[in-house]
């Protein structure tokens, strides 16, 4: 009967543990480690947006290091596909699998970034006044996005979906 009950209680506090947890990973490669959850996340945190990206907006770059300097791709809402916002630099004359570098200048939400049309495939964050270059699963490969709150839920302003 100990040993039942024993097993039951693990069972119990290592789901409590996971109850927590995110299933979206860091898009971004370099930075201070922000813990949130048993997932670890990394971002750059930056003193103000790069130049270009408006107040409110998730901004992108089709190369590393905010490059080109003030020319960003900004979206402010949910995204289901990028390649309907044209880009002329990028291979496919569009902003579908062309971002390298982000900076998430939002208001109150956490960018949601993922390798799929319509919300699928790999899912990453970038938390709002962080950014930085893409790591190597984001990197070129993003084709939608949405916004999460700071616990990786939704709300009126934080539309999801979230992974």
């Amino acid at each position: 009967m100990r040993r039942i009950l024993a097993m039951i209680a693990g069972v119990v506090l290592l789901l409590g543990c996971m109850a927590g947890t995110s299933a979206a990973s860091s898009a971004n490669s370099s930075g201070n480690q922000k813990q949130a959850s048993a997932t670890a996340f990394k971002s750059v945190k930056v003193a103000a947006a790069p130049s270009g990206c408006g107040s409110g907006n998730f901004c992108f770059w089709p190369n590393a290091g905010y490059s080109p300097a003030g020319n960003p791709g900004e979206l402010s809402g949910r995204n289901a596909d990028w390649s309907v916002f044209s880009r002329s630099a990028c291979p496919n004359g569009n902003w579908d699998n062309c971002a390298s570098s982000d900076y998430n200048n939002g208001n109150s939400c956490e960018a949601i970034v993922w390798t799929g049309k319509s919300y699928s495939g790999s899912a990453g964050i970038v938390y709002r006044g962080t950014g930085g270059d893409f790591n190597s699963t984001f990197n070129n490969a993003v084709s939608s996005n949405s916004w999460s709150t700071a616990s990786g839920g939704t709300s009126s302003a934080c539309g999801g979906p979230v992974p």
